[in-house]
């Protein structure tokens, strides 16, 4: 059963089949091997049929409620009234008292709720195997990791047990498992959406994020979910990424890293296949220039060797030191290790920030979008077990500058590799373009491959 938004909006429209058909396959899906590791926790499927058969007596309220009959799934850092928040780590589990109004607006526009997926512990890590609750099975390669933080996120949309999720994103959480699953990843500007009902891991420029399987259909949730939060002190009283968005009628003009600044860790492969995507790109007649890359890369050390990472000891370190014997090793050395770090660390780290910002100010005016590859290389859980601070850092090359410069993502598959492990793109831009990416995200994908 297809049940990503559009193919399943369109089935209900035409009476080929009602929510309660689709959760019905759905929570029959759940205990299938290729479940393994994705969900920490599933709604009671009482709850879910009792919804979903409401939903049946409101088909002809369909235009008025944009997610209607979508099933979807909830990163489990991300709060449900009445369901346990774990951050994948149970010693910190609690009862969510309020549901995070992101998620309650996806539920009041008609949306499904079905279950809490695996990730990362404290969205610390972008593999997807720092979790005591096992780690999410790569649907096309159980050999290799699926990408994290949010990695139980995208494999439910990758194996058809979501019409869409929710994961958050900081350093790059909600679209390298994107690349990894052959997903769509897109992350909106922070600023987008509310933090509130959220387990934070640097509350500065968290967002939460979302999985599709195609861009069109992630731009259209978030047109749904992108509002103000009067709530939430990090939400603006103006966003431009709130407001309707026209793409300019010329032609794009894109940017990418110069070649001495691409990094592909030793994988002729997936180099090859980032420069297949570039010709694609120039196929289409949208011209890429390559750029210095190192205004975005001179942020990427202040996420995981920088003050920055003391946001996560802000969220969590009390609940650390409380629970000596709580946390997956790693997460908790990198949490709790960020003391080292000074206040006027953390002020130079802002101040590169803004200087950085003001750097790219040119840069902008001059380019609608940034390209670059999602993730360097494919790791298996192997490369990741034998050096896993190493291959955390590297897959986060492309991705960690993003939300501290205030930028737009979505993520997108471009190839696939020999070992059968999906490899993505990634277009960037400031907040405000958000269609524009979603619109070339489209094309890039209706266009056919090289042969």
């Amino acid at each position: 059963m297809d049940i990503s938004p559009r193919h399943l909006r369109a089935d209900y429209r035409r009476g080929a089949l009602k929510p309660s058909d689709v959760a019905a396959h759905v929570l029959s899906r759940l205990a299938d091997a290729d479940q393994s590791g994705v969900w920490i926790s599933t709604a009671e499927p009482e709850s879910v049929m009792a919804t979903a058969r409401a939903l049946d007596a409101r088909l002809g309220e369909m235009d008025r409620l944009p997610l209607y009959g979508l099933v979807f799934s909830v990163k489990d850092c991300i709060d449900v009234a009445g369901e346990q928040t774990t951050s994948a780590c149970p010693e910190f589990a609690y009862v969510a008292k309020e549901t995070s109004p992101v998620v309650a607006d996806a539920i009041a526009a008609g949306a499904i709720y079905v279950g809490k997926t695996n990730m990362d512990q404290f969205a610390t890590g972008l593999v997807g195997v720092r979790s005591p609750y096992g780690v999410a099975r790569n649907p096309h390669n159980p050999d290799y990791i699926p990408g994290g933080s949010s990695s139980g996120a995208a494999v439910s949309v990758a194996t058809g047990t979501s019409s869409f999720a929710f994961g958050t994103d900081t350093g790059g959480s909600g679209r390298v498992p994107a690349s990894y699953c052959g997903v769509t990843g897109f992350k909106p500007s922070p600023g987008a959406f509310s933090q509130r009902g959220m387990v934070y891991a640097c509350r500065s420029f968290d967002t939460i994020s979302l999985y599709t399987r195609e861009p069109g259909d992630g731009y259209n949730v978030y047109r749904v979910l992108a509002r103000r939060d009067p709530a939430d002190s990090f939400s603006p009283a103006e966003f431009p990424g709130w407001a309707e968005q026209t793409p300019p009628s010329r032609p794009f003009k894109l940017a990418t890293p110069r070649s001495d600044q691409l990094k592909f860790f030793g994988n002729a492969e997936t180099e090859k296949l980032f420069g297949d995507a570039l010709r694609r790109l120039r196929r289409l007649d949208l011209p890429v220039d390559p750029v210095d890359f190192s205004p975005f890369s001179s942020i990427n050390d202040l996420m995981f060797f920088g003050p920055f990472l003391a946001e996560r000891d802000v969220s969590v370190g009390a609940f650390l030191d409380a629970h000596p014997d709580a946390g997956v090793k790693i997460v908790r050395d990198l949490v709790l290790g960020s003391r080292k770090f000074s206040a006027a660390d953390a002020y130079r780290a802002f101040y590169a920030v803004k200087d950085a910002q003001r750097g790219l100010r040119d840069f902008w005016t001059v380019h609608d979008a940034l390209v670059v590859p999602t993730v360097g290389t494919v790791l298996s859980i192997a490369d990741v077990t034998r050096d896993p601070l190493t291959a955390n850092f590297n897959n986060g090359y492309y991705t960690n500058y993003a939300n501290p410069l205030g930028l737009a993502a979505i993520a997108v598959p471009n190839g696939i590799t020999a070992a059968d492990v999906p490899y993505g793109v990634t277009f960037l831009a400031p907040a405000g373009r958000e269609r524009l990416l979603a619109d070339l995200a489209c094309t890039f994908m209706e266009a056919a491959p090289e042969p």
